[in-house]
C-alpha cells in the first residue's frame, strides 16, 4: 500500500506582510495548488492514504474559500482516505465537516485508530490537557504495522508542541508521522521505529527556505519512505560578500553569476555584506533590477561604508570639514561616525539617498 504523509499547509496564510498585494494573492493561490497537485500526484500513483499531520488551516477559522476548496478536495476524491490531524493552528476544528466518508479525524481524549490490511495507523490531537500524559495512553498491537500520527517537534522534554521520543521508544512505532516543523527531516525511534517531518508543501516566507513536499510512504513487510519535491517554487537566502566589487556593475555582475543556478520561478532574499567604497551609490533596486528574471528578490543590505576620515585630513573642501566634524564628534561612536559620513557624502555629491 502507498501512503502519503505531509502537514503544514497553511492554508489562508495572510502574506500581506511578505510580499505586495498581488503576490500575496497569488502565493494564497499557490498554497490550494500545492495540495490539489499533491492530490494528483497520489491519484496517478495508486496512493489509498494522505495523512494530514496537522496545521491544514493556518488559523481557527479559515475563510469560506479555503474551507469549500479543501473539503471539495477531499469529497471528490472517495478513492483516497484523508486522515486529518488538528494542529496547533488548527485546533479548535470547529469548522470540521464530519460528514464526509472518506475524512478520518482524531480526538483529543485518547488515540483513534484506523485499520488498513495490516497497516494500524493511530493518532491524538495534543492539548494543554494530554500534553503530558498521552505517551501512557498509547498501546499498540506489535504484530502489526504501526504508524503514528502527532503535530509537534522532536524535544528531549514534554509539554505542549513538543514530542519527546524516548518516551515513545519500545511501543511498537514502525513509523512516527510529524507535523509543526517546516523542513523535511527525520530520524530513529528505536531500533524498529523512525520518526519524520514532512515539511510543508509550500514555503510562504524567508523563515522557510529549501525544497518543500510530502513523503510518499511504500508499505509491504516494512515501511519505506522517500521525500518528494512538490513546490512550485523555492525561497532562497543568498548570503553575497560584495567587498571585492569596485564599482555597481562589478556588484551586479556578481549577483547574476552567484544566482545563475537557481530557477527564474524561485524567490530570492538577499543578504548583501562587505564594505563598500563611499562613492559607490548601491540601492535595493540596483539588486532587484539585476535580478529581474526572479520571482520575487527581496534585499537586506548589510554592507558598510569604507571610510577613511585621514583621507580627507588635508581637504579644504565643504566635504573635508564635514568629515573632520563628524570624525571629532565624541557624541557618536565608530559605526554612527561611518553611517553619517556616508549619508553626508551622498548628500553632498547630489546622490538619491533611500
Amino acid at each position: 500500500m502507498k501512503i502519503i504523509h505531509c502537514a503544514d499547509l497553511h492554508l489562508g496564510t495572510k502574506f500581506a506582510s511578505k510580499y505586495p498585494a498581488d503576490i500575496a494573492k497569488q502565493r494564497q493561490s499557490e498554497l490550494r495548488t500545492a495540495f490539489s497537485s499533491m492530490i494528483d500526484f497520489a491519484l496517478h500513483n495508486d496512493v489509498k492514504l494522505i495523512l494530514l499531520s496537522g496545521d491544514v488551516f493556518d488559523s481557527d477559522k479559515p475563510t469560506i474559500k479555503d474551507k469549500d476548496f479543501f473539503y471539495n478536495a477531499v469529497r471528490n476524491n472517495p478513492e483516497i482516505d484523508f486522515l486529518y490531524l488538528n494542529g496547533n493552528h488548527d485546533k479548535e476544528g470547529s469548522y470540521l465537516q464530519t460528514d464526509i466518508p472518506n475524512l478520518k479525524t482524531f480526538s483529543k481524549t485518547n488515540f483513534t485508530s484506523y485499520t488498513y490490511e495490516n497497516i494500524v495507523i493511530s493518532g491524538i490531537e495534543m492539548d494543554t490537557t494530554n500534553a503530558q500524559s498521552f505517551y501512557s495512553m498509547l498501546e499498540l498491537d506489535q504484530s502489526k504495522l504501526n504508524i503514528v500520527m502527532l503535530h509537534g517537534d522532536v524535544s528531549d522534554s514534554k509539554g505542549m508542541d513538543k514530542v519527546r521520543i524516548a518516551d515513545l521508544r519500545n511501543k511498537g512505532i514502525d513509523y512516527l508521522a510529524l507535523g509543526h516543523i517546516h523542513s523535511f527531516a527525520t530520524g530513529r525511534i528505536d531500533d524498529r521505529g523512525t520518526w519524520a517531518f514532512s515539511g510543508c508543501l509550500a514555503g510562504r516566507g524567508f523563515d522557510e527556505c529549501g525544497e518543500k513536499g510530502f513523503i510518499m510512504l511504500d508499505v509491504a513487510d516494512r515501511i519505506s519512505a522517500q521525500f518528494c519535491r512538490s513546490a512550485a517554487r523555492t525561497i532562497h537566502k543568498v548570503d553575497i560578500d560584495v567587498s571585492d566589487c569596485g564599482d555597481l556593475y562589478t556588484i551586479q555582475q556578481t549577483l547574476k553569476q552567484q544566482t545563475n543556478d537557481l530557477s527564474g520561478d524561485d524567490i530570492l532574499r538577499v543578504e548583501l555584506t562587505g564594505d563598500l567604497a563611499p562613492d559607490i551609490d548601491l540601492t535595493d533596486n540596483d539588486v532587484i533590477s539585476a535580478l529581474s528574471r526572479f520571482y520575487f528578490v527581496n534585499v537586506k543590505n548589510n554592507t558598510s561604508v569604507r571610510i577613511d576620515p585621514s583621507a580627507f585630513d588635508s581637504d579644504t573642501s565643504l566635504i573635508g570639514e564635514f568629515v573632520r566634524g563628524v570624525s571629532a564628534n565624541a557624541d557618536y561612536d565608530a559605526d554612527r561616525k561611518n553611517m553619517l559620513i556616508a549619508l553626508g557624502l551622498k548628500l553632498l555629491s547630489g546622490r538619491e539617498v533611500e
